[in-house]
């Protein structure tokens, strides 16, 4: 089945990788990196089933010539810590045929050489049934006379500093020197178990010492010139590729599926949040041998073991409960329902929490702003307009029968009231306070409610009907006549 995978690394001397040794290893070709002299040459040839290169309008002759290509990038590379290429790696779709999965790989590097960047791409294929793609890409456009620099830099490194008098100022590595007498890099510091942000003299009035630092740097973050964030502006262009892949090889695979007869396929590139599926992933295991990342390993392992083994219990579970419950009668039928809701929220939680998540504290937050934020006014109606508020942030609030109180679920988690410190009879007391009572028809109901479930728990108690005569009363703490 076709499966959605994409990432990118960038290439540049500081990470102590080189552009021409990948264009070497994706492309099986022996090639020189001409700025160390090593000649890259790589085995398991075998596996690359096609490549080329894709240029942008206007490009030289010479750029198609893959080693020429990489070492004049190389030579065009600024210093420090800016790229000479970027590396897409994306899984073909096996559906598809060879020249198929080539044609989606031609029109990814499309969408890539618009933006005036060269592309070398490759194919491998193990026959494992995991054809993927890389694709190499130029950092800096390339033109008619070669590779094109910005005329002035594309984003400065900003600290993030403090003056005397406590107010914060993020500046510009380059207008440090000139502000340096007046302002002070902040340094992040581990104090009891945490961190914190002070800078040096802050910090020695507390009696911290270099020691303390957790990073020998300043708060600092990378700022476009003009304005914006180079991360954000990264992230966004990730997720713009991402999706772009993902259109691609869809149209590729529904004219496949027209053209065979077969049942449409298609992939999606969002996360299983983003598409409302509950799911607890698992960690990712590295293949690097290295000591670090074999105890990351076990950790992970670890993980995902108890992950796994959560996710089978449900599974059991499910499997168990549908098997008996299926013999029962419609009203069973429902309560099947809610044990199997109910379960599947305890396992996912237990899950979660591995991960360190815990949806149900989230909900339980949001819900206590809420109910402060609308019973802080006057109100025609309190609890119509708190229901309206969590309705928007996905949060169902109900009324617990047999309880006096109003519960609150979102994606198989429940709270109550009482739960977050706001049981029902408080908000009653809020809502007075606002200036205004709670509406006389929401507490009827809640009295009809509450009276119909002590009737139904004094059937249950003496096995039989309550005697002709005696009636069942609910004492609500509420005025009997309510002003609208």
């Amino acid at each position: 089945m076709a499966i959605y995978h994409l990432n990118v690394r960038g290439v540049a001397p500081s990470r102590g990788s080189s552009a021409v040794a990948s264009a070497s290893y994706q492309s099986g070709q022996t090639l020189v990196d001409e700025r160390t002299g090593e000649r890259c040459d790589y085995a398991r040839k075998e596996r690359v089933v096609g490549c080329g290169i894709e240029l942008p309008d206007g490009a030289p002759a010479w750029a198609a010539d893959r080693q020429r290509l990489w070492n004049e990038a190389t030579r065009a590379h600024g210093g420090r810590t800016e790229l000479v290429a970027r590396r897409w790696e994306f899984a073909l779709p096996r559906e598809l045929s060879p020249e198929e999965r080539r044609q989606c790989v031609i029109d990814f590097c499309a969408e890539r050489t618009a933006n005036g960047r060269a592309c070398d791409w490759a194919i491998h294929d193990d026959g494992d049934g995991n054809p993927h793609a890389h694709v190499l890409e130029t950092a800096l456009p390339l033109g008619a006379d070669g590779f094109e620099r910005p005329a002035s830099p594309r984003s400065e490194k900003c600290y993030l500093c403090r003056n005397e008098r406590g107010e914060e100022r993020v500046i510009p590595s380059s207008e440090w020197k000139a502000v340096k007498g007046e302002w002070a890099k902040v340094f992040r510091y581990e104090v009891g178990g945490g961190e914190v942000r002070l800078t040096k003299a802050e910090a020695k009035e507390r009696g911290l010492t270099n020691q303390d630092r957790v990073s020998t740097s300043p708060v600092a973050t990378m700022q476009r010139v003009g304005g914006g964030n180079s991360l954000e502006d990264a992230k966004a262009e990730l997720r713009a590729a991402r999706k772009a892949w993902a259109d691609i090889a869809n149209r590729r695979l529904a004219e496949h599926a027209e053209r065979t007869n077969t049942p449409p396929i298609a992939i999606d590139h969002r996360s299983f949040a983003e598409r409302g599926i509950e799911y607890v992933p698992t960690v990712h295991e590295g293949s690097r041998p290295s000591p670090e990342r074999v105890a990351q390993n076990a950790r992970a392992r670890s993980v995902n073991a108890a992950i796994d083994r959560v996710a089978a219990q449900l599974a059991a579970l499910k499997v168990r409960a549908v098997a008996w419950f299926a013999r029962k009668t419609d009203a069973v039928t429902q309560r099947r329902e809610a044990f199997i809701a109910r379960h599947r929220g305890l396992m996912m939680q237990t899950a979660a929490r591995a991960r360190g998540l815990s949806v149900a504290r989230e909900m339980a937050r949001t819900v206590g702003r809420e109910i402060d934020a609308v019973f802080s006014h006057r109100s025609d109606n309190h609890f119509a307009e708190l229901e309206a508020v969590l309705a928007a942030r996905g949060i169902e609030m109900d009324f617990t029968e047999g309880k006096g109180d109003l519960s609150f679920s979102k994606g198989g988690q429940t709270v109550t009231g009482a739960e977050i410190r706001r049981p029902l009879r408080e908000l009653v007391a809020m809502s007075r306070e606002a200036g205004r009572k709670v509406s006389a028809e929401e507490l009827r109901g809640m009295a009809a409610r509450e009276t119909a479930k002590l009737a139904r728990d004094g059937e249950k108690a003496q096995g039989k009907r309550p005697e002709r005569g005696r009636t069942v009363t609910v004492e609500l703490d509420i005025e009997n006549r309510i002003t609208r």
